[in-house]
């Protein structure tokens, strides 16, 4: 692979969610994206977010708190990641993680570009919900799916429904049961 045309700062110590910021304004300017902005979001299923119509990417303060502490090169890592979606809009008009966003990473050093990884759960205490149903087995009771708000299906439509690779067992045999 030939040399990347990026001078990326290596992740410095990120004491605190101002030093992230401070380092993703850095990145974005390294790479020729000055004109982008930095933001952070709330989320708690993802770690960032690229808004190519907005011109900024994010990371979620959660994830952020929750890895501070413990691996502060994750957090550099998803912001590459999320650098990598800037520059493939911005150079190629390109979205998700195809081969135009993998040659982006490819050229910041990302080796491993997995879009999404299993990492430790981040939502906070206070956002963290029991769900309320419960997808079972009408005979067995094994449990496929919670669900926080009840879906907008009827008994009649779970009856159609069926878990791909086991259609033989489960079709006709889901019900939704309140927890």
């Amino acid at each position: 692979m030939s040399s990347s045309p990026y001078k990326l700062p290596a992740c410095p110590p990120l004491p605190d969610a101002a030093a992230v910021a401070a380092h993703a304004q850095v990145c974005l300017a390294a790479v020729g994206l000055g004109d982008w902005s930095f933001a952070w979001d709330r989320a708690v299923k993802r770690m960032g977010c690229c808004r190519p119509a907005r011109r900024s990417i994010s990371l979620s303060r959660y994830f952020v708190q929750a890895y501070l502490g413990i691996d502060p090169q994750e957090i550099h890592l998803t912001l590459l990641h999320e650098i990598a979606h800037a520059l493939a809009w911005h150079h190629r008009r390109a979205r998700a993680h195809g081969a135009v966003w993998r040659h982006y990473c490819a050229l910041l050093g990302l080796t491993d570009t997995r879009a999404t990884k299993a990492l430790q759960d981040f939502t906070p205490p206070h956002l963290q919900r029991q769900p309320r149903y419960a997808l079972c087995h009408a005979q067995t009771g094994e449990i496929y799916r919670y669900y926080n708000r009840h879906p907008r299906r009827s008994a009649a439509q779970w009856r159609r429904c069926y878990i791909p690779g086991r259609k033989a067992d489960t079709l006709g045999q889901l019900i939704l049961r309140p927890l």
